[in-house]
């Protein structure tokens, strides 16, 4: 008798673990789909107010009566994003890094860095956070910005605080590790 009992709570658990685990999942790609529509008005929305305290000048917005008719070529040729290229090489251990992207790198001791669009794990650091630092792209310039790592991030062998530019021949200090940014290089317009 009592192993019927503890069989029926043990599938009784097993079904009630699997319902939150699928509404859990259902609801996280709602939440997903919604970022998804609403990143580029809150994208603009953040330009516009400056509030990742950028060292951007704010965009003006223009009246829709004093801008002309473009065509839809003009309109395409607008929008397309210009690609970056980076690479970093690790002064230590002469491991260079190559990374193609439009908007961000994210560098971190974590495996997932699904929320960047390129990563770089530096697994071999213990002082290392596991979203630690990310470079970002803004205007045209790239930024290297902490991620609210516990150690700090350092470019130059000053701490940063917030999002500061970086260039060619500069050192980026997470942890015990030095990356060095042997070279950037912007897709040209055409």
């Amino acid at each position: 008798m009592w192993y019927w009992i503890v069989m029926f709570i043990l599938i009784a658990g097993s079904i009630g673990m699997l319902g939150v685990s699928f509404s859990s999942i259902k609801k996280n790609k709602a939440i997903a789909a919604a970022r998804e529509e609403g990143g580029g008005r809150r994208r603009r929305r953040r330009e516009e107010e400056d509030e990742d305290g950028y060292d951007m000048p704010p965009r003006r917005r223009r009246r829709q009566e004093q801008e002309p008719e473009e065509q839809p070529q003009q309109k395409r040729q607008r929008r397309k994003k210009r690609q970056w290229k980076i690479l970093l090489e690790d002064i230590d251990s002469w491991d260079k890094y190559s990374f193609t992207f439009y908007d961000t790198v994210g560098i971190g001791r974590g495996k997932d860095g699904s929320m960047y669009e390129k990563y770089l794990p530096i697994m071999g650091d213990g002082r290392v956070s596991k979203i630690h630092c990310a470079i970002i792209h803004r205007g045209d310039k790239l930024y290297l910005k902490d991620e609210g790592s516990r150690n700090g991030t350092y470019l130059n062998g000053e701490r940063i605080d917030r999002p500061v530019v970086i260039q060619r021949d500069d050192i980026i200090g997470i942890g015990e590790t030095r990356l060095e940014v042997q070279r950037i290089l912007r897709e040209s317009e055409s």
